[in-house]
């Protein structure tokens, strides 16, 4: 007797975590989809997602399917391997956002030359991702008087003024006078971003501390890019909108994925 209620609490437990399992992985669809971005982030991450949940939802088809395959060898090796690349993965990930959140909390020296990376310009208005860098950097650009930025960021296909301009028009109508700002307009990534600042860094004698606004994802690979160069830097995160967020960090994961591949 006591045996048969273990056996059916065991199975009243995994029935309410493939519940549960089910209903976060559908939560997780409705935060990228909240985006309304069609980008490989958002395409990964609701595939991923759908993939989880439909499992926990079909287990006992799925569950049955696998150990009928199972009995050959060759299937065998197969779902093993791809159980060991799934843990390997998630593990990654956890890495790498540990890592990002790591590098979006480390403060900046009090010296530092900020640096505001671009982001998209919806005609000749900041785009909401923008107006939060913006807001970092005036923030930081108000408890820091002495400090000067350069705002980074060129002319995309659809903009009608570039994004240093927006970032510089932003920035001077909320009172930061304009001397305390240099605009570099010609980059379209992030790495042109600060290979372009870092020259006008140079060409103007500017401290070469760097504080990077942008939003806390993206501190991990824009440090990296400008350590390359030489540069030590710190963070001023942006408040990224939530329903944003795991669409473009997920982008970004595959970003520092990227980037990781292309220091080897």
């Amino acid at each position: 007797m006591g045996l048969t209620r273990v056996l059916l609490c065991m199975k009243t437990v995994k029935k309410i975590v493939r519940i549960l399992i089910a209903v976060l992985s559908g939560a997780m669809i409705l935060w990228y989809a909240a985006s309304k971005i069609i980008n490989i982030g958002s395409i990964i991450g609701i595939a991923v997602f759908g993939c989880i949940g439909a499992c926990a939802v079909f287990w006992k088809k799925l569950s049955a399917f696998l150990k009928k395959i199972r009995q050959q060898k060759v299937w065998r090796i197969v779902t093993n391997t791809a159980a060991v690349l799934a843990c390997g993965l998630t593990v990654y990930v956890a890495v790498i956002l540990c890592t990002m959140a790591v590098f979006a909390a480390k403060t900046p020296s009090d010296n530092a030359t900020l640096v505001v990376l671009g982001c998209q310009v919806n005609g000749n208005r900041p785009s909401l991702m923008l107006r939060k860098r913006i807001e970092a950097a005036y923030a930081y650009l108000q408890a820091h008087p002495q400090a000067v930025c350069v705002v980074s960021g060129g002319k995309g296909r659809l903009e009608q003024i570039s994004e240093a301009q927006c970032m510089y028009n932003e920035l001077t109508a909320m009172g930061i006078d304009p001397d305390r700002i240099y605009q570099e307009n010609q980059s379209v990534n992030t790495e042109q971003n600060l290979a372009f600042s870092c020259d006008i860094i140079e060409q103007n004698g500017l401290s070469k501390e760097l504080a990077i606004v942008t939003d806390g994802f993206h501190e991990l690979r824009a440090s990296r890019i400008a350590r390359r160069q030489g540069y030590v830097c710190g963070a001023v995160s942006a408040d990224t909108p939530f329903h944003l967020t795991a669409n473009f960090t997920t982008r970004e994961i595959l970003a520092v994925t990227a980037d990781l591949f292309k220091g080897l």
